[in-house]
């Protein structure tokens, strides 16, 4: 019962590329199908446009039954992200029958054939190769519209992202530029919350020191003030995510 994403607002326009990071189960995915729109969220708004097409790939992609040739029809564009994407032999293949490397790239090759205003990539670079993740990212900063994803591939999304949006512990801050970008954002606000909790510290010894002098004709210290900056002293702060 606690709150995955808290306080964001983000604007998302035709041309941003934004990545999405945090630690596993910090609620990347979450905010993805809420973009999407098959989640909805506890509270806020979502505004977009009554004509606006989205493409999502999750993890685990969906395909139509059939054939991949089915699934995907006929053009040499297709044929032609097929064959960098190692599958144009297995175009009479099932597609129920496809290994999950196999299905990522098939899903892949379909959303961009298809005529999106935002994509949607929930770890696209799982199962790929390299010919595969560069046609993936030749195909991310091609497209005109709007990509939203989340990857491990840190050298992606500092190649193609144009912000990034970190989820720590249910805060989320929105930063421009790339992931490197984003490294300089965090670097910068460990060393100021390294700062505050030394301030933090050096206080809480100060008044404990204090506390233990007392006054010697009273009879008894101020014992619960003693222990609340013993609680002060002990208490960590919140680990980097």
């Amino acid at each position: 019962e606690r709150p995955i994403l808290e306080g964001l607002s983000l604007t998302i326009s035709s041309g941003d590329r934004i990545g999405v990071v945090g630690i596993n189960g910090a609620g990347k995915s979450t905010l993805l199908k809420i973009i999407a729109g098959t989640l909805a969220p506890d509270g806020g708004n979502i505004r977009r446009p009554k004509n606006v097409h989205v493409g999502f790939l999750e993890q685990i992609p969906h395909l139509p039954d059939g054939s991949v040739r089915n699934a995907l029809g006929i053009g040499w564009e297709i044929d032609a992200a097929l064959d960098r994407l190692g599958m144009l032999n297995a175009v009479e293949i099932s597609t129920d029958h496809l290994s999950g490397g196999q299905r990522k790239r098939v899903a892949l090759a379909r959303l961009f054939s298809q005529h999106n205003d935002v994509i949607i990539l929930d770890e696209p670079t799982n199962h790929l190769d390299l010919g595969a993740i560069q046609w993936l990212e030749n195909q991310i900063t091609t497209f005109r519209g709007a990509v939203i994803l989340v990857s491990h591939d840190r050298f992606l999304l500092d190649q193609v992202t144009t912000r990034m949006v970190e989820i720590d512990r249910g805060r989320t801050y929105v930063h421009a530029g790339g992931y490197s970008k984003l490294l300089e954002a965090q670097a910068e606000r460990d060393t100021q919350a390294a700062s505050a909790e030394q301030v933090r510290r050096n206080l809480a010894r100060t008044e404990l020191a204090w506390l233990r002098r007392g006054v010697k004709a009273r009879s008894t210290k101020p014992q619960a003030r003693i222990d609340a900056a013993q609680r002060l002293l002990s208490t960590r702060p919140e680990a980097a995510a």
